[in-house]
């Protein structure tokens, strides 16, 4: 059994170089994905805010939806629903968005776990590719006893790249990951003002 772990060891840490290489694409493509869909996101919330305090004002709801409809953000979104059911209420109209805020904050979190995952797990993954790299060169050294020292550091010096490289992994989605969770938890804050302003005109309409 110690000798089937040991040859198992002895692949060194090559393999997880390849491992780190491939889990650095999916980061890349998620942070790009997510990257595009945060910048749809774009929203000037004390324009919109305004613009709806007018046209509420106004009692110009078909004016307030559709300038709600023609935003892509998340905010502007939960403000179209509550506007298509105005005429039933507050408590209909209030539920309703709750229902469209849980939908807009899954859209926005989306993919994020796996950048979480990589973040958090990466380094660890590269470490894995040192400890094979070191018990690989302490194997050779047995075997080449007249190197010396020189064999086993040059061995060790090629297994500290996988913990470097799995510190360059991890470093970017983390930093990504804060990023995006920064940006959603801002977005959900409009949303709480906008679902506010929205409540105060359904209470009070006629």
């Amino acid at each position: 059994m110690v000798d089937k772990l040991l040859n198992l060891a002895l692949i060194g840490g090559e393999p997880i170089l390849y491992l780190m290489v491939f889990i650095s694409f999916i980061s890349i493509a998620v942070v790009l994905e997510r990257l595009f869909v945060y910048a749809r996101n774009r929203i000037d919330m004390a324009e919109f805010t305004r613009s709806l305090v007018e046209q509420m004002n106004a009692g110009d709801v078909a004016a307030a939806l559709e300038s709600a409809r023609t935003c892509r953000a998340a905010e502007a979104r939960v403000v179209a629903e509550g506007l298509m059911n105005f005429e039933r209420g507050a408590t209909v109209a209030g539920e309703l968005m709750d229902s469209m805020v849980l939908r807009q904050q899954q859209r926005l979190d989306r993919r994020l776990s796996i950048l979480g995952t990589i973040g958090s797990n990466a380094p660890f993954i590269g470490l894995l590719g040192t400890v094979l790299g070191i018990i690989k060169a302490f194997h050779d050294l047995s075997f080449n006893a007249a190197g010396g020292p020189s064999v086993v550091m040059a061995g060790i010096a090629e297994a500290l790249v996988a913990t470097a490289v799995g510190l360059l992994v991890a470093i970017p989605a983390v930093v990504f990951f804060n990023y995006f969770k920064s940006r959603q938890k801002q977005i959900m804050s409009n949303i709480s003002q906008l679902q506010k302003t929205m409540l105060a005109f359904t209470e009070n309409r006629g």
